[in-house]
């Protein structure tokens, strides 16, 4: 049997434990499992899964400090970082506990009858929302707590009374083997049905292909890049009955700087650029990616933040795939023509093999558009700044952008005929426009909108996170002629 090893990030080193791969044998069995348990949490009562949602965020923070720990030594991520995204995981599931029970999604739209209609009878109508069945769930490489085994898609699936398949992330399968281990005791222990959970470890593709192919599994959840999900998406297509799949790939979240904005707070923007791209060393989908900026505003905005990402360690990219990636990327920058070295981290003594600090490129808005720079994504603590020779230009590099998970202006009051002129272009491309702050640290809640045109996600309609994420498991269905009594 195959089986492979997770390494620790800071190190490169090989961790304790392996991890076997699944089998085909073992892929279709955890399937028909969960399309036999499907038709059981249907039925379920929605307090059932709410108490069943909430007992796994009571076994997940009771086994806290082993998960906390097998995090850090898989990702790199410094402690605090690792303990805000257990509380961010742990909170969403309780708060799914609860929109278990409420039910948001059920909209439910009636039409009484009209036997007497003429010159036909209109029947009764009632449009509401089933569960779609088995869900395959893909997490995040960067997110191994809130987008992986318990996270957003875990979440919003069995809230809707859908069982999940969770295909753990090869970078971190420690972190998703004790994450498993204790939704699998509440399963357990609380006697809901054998296949309401399974966890299928596997870095080889066909692994993942073979899951999503299976006749069984009605709808998938992935976040990665869009090379994995395209592929994943291609599979979905070859299938005899093509399912829905929900996947957030790339995103470049462009900012814009305008000129009142540098004139009255430059410093702070500063600031808190190199904070937010810096934030988890730069690997969150969110991340600002391309800084748009005019060119007479440049050079202070440049010189500051020299200093701060000057003062900034380097820390390690999530895995060495992640690291050869991201090499790959900067030395892309570094060799085009009229692309600009603005910051590169040197390498410090204590650094391990996969430890990387900022990196920043500078470039002209017609390189820009011509080379297709806005649209290169490069995981990890890059950034772009494109300058800009007038504000008419900055409206033409918004023309440009392909869909993006956010996009930010930064300006003042003063600037209002622009503003409103950037949020049209932005609408198109857009899923979340943020007005003077940064795309990182993304609140969660019933207004929440994860997701945009391709390539932030294949399907730009739906949310990832946030209360609206469940509408992404049901489907709706017409009851016709069905009486209140018998629904």
């Amino acid at each position: 049997m195959d089986s492979f090893q997770a390494t620790c990030a800071a190190t490169g080193e090989f961790l304790p434990g392996e991890f076997a791969e699944a089998t085909s044998t073992q892929v279709d069995a955890a399937c028909e499992r969960a399309v036999d348990t499907a038709i059981q949490l249907r039925e379920m009562s929605p307090e059932t899964l709410g108490e069943f949602l909430s007992a796994v965020a009571t076994e997940v923070r009771s086994r806290r400090n082993d998960i906390v720990s097998r995090c850090e030594l898989e990702t790199g991520y410094v402690n605090a970082r690792v303990e805000g995204e257990f509380d961010r995981a742990a909170g969403q599931l309780d708060l799914f506990a609860r929109l278990a029970v409420e039910r948001p999604w059920d909209r439910v739209t009636t039409e009484p009858a009209d036997p007497d209609r003429k010159p036909f009878p209109k029947p009764s109508m009632s449009r509401r929302f089933v569960p779609v069945g088995p869900v395959a769930v893909f997490g995040a490489c960067n997110f191994p707590l809130a987008i992986s085994v318990v996270g957003n898609d875990f979440v919003s699936a069995i809230a809707t009374g859908n069982p999940v398949i969770v295909k753990s992330h090869p970078s971190h399968p420690g972190t998703c083997e004790l994450l498993g281990d204790a939704v699998k005791d509440v399963v357990k222990r609380m006697g809901m049905p054998a296949g309401t959970f399974e966890l299928l470890h596997g870095r080889k593709p066909e692994t993942s292909v073979r899951l999503v192919s299976h006749p069984a599994v009605s709808a998938v959840g992935f976040t990665g890049s869009p090379q994995g999900g395209r592929a994943l998406a291609k599979a979905i297509l070859e299938r005899e009955n093509p399912i829905p799949i929900f996947a957030e790939l790339g995103s470049t979240n462009p900012v814009f700087l305008t000129g009142d904005a540098m004139a009255t707070r430059a410093a702070s923007i500063a600031e808190g650029f190199a904070a937010s791209l810096r934030f988890g060393n730069g690997h969150m989908c969110t991340k600002p990616g391309v800084v748009v900026i005019h060119e007479n505003d440049a050079s202070e905005f440049v010189e500051v933040t020299r200093g701060i990402f000057a003062k900034q360690p380097n820390l390690p990219l999530l895995s060495g795939p992640v690291a050869d990636a991201f090499d790959r990327g900067i030395e892309r920058l570094r060799s085009a023509e009229k692309v600009e070295t603005l910051f590169v981290a040197e390498p410090a003594d204590s650094d391990g093999p996969w430890h990387r600090g900022a990196h920043w490129f500078g470039m002209d808005a017609e390189t820009a558009i011509r080379d297709g720079w806005l649209h290169s994504e490069t995981f990890g603590p890059v950034s772009i700044l494109v300058r800009c020779r007038h504000e008419s230009e900055l409206l033409r590099v918004a023309e440009q952008f392909h869909g993006s998970l956010t996009t930010t202006l930064h300006t003042e009051t003063s600037d209002n005929e622009f503003a409103r002129e950037w949020r049209s272009v932005s609408e198109r491309f857009a899923g979340r426009i943020i007005l003077n702050g940064w795309p990182t640290g993304m609140e969660i809640g019933s207004a929440t909108q994860h997701g945009g045109p391709f390539p932030a996600s294949l399907d730009g309609s739906s949310t990832s996170v946030g209360h609206a994420s469940l509408e992404r498991f049901v489907r709706p269905v017409c009851f016709q002629n069905w009486p209140s009594n018998r629904m």
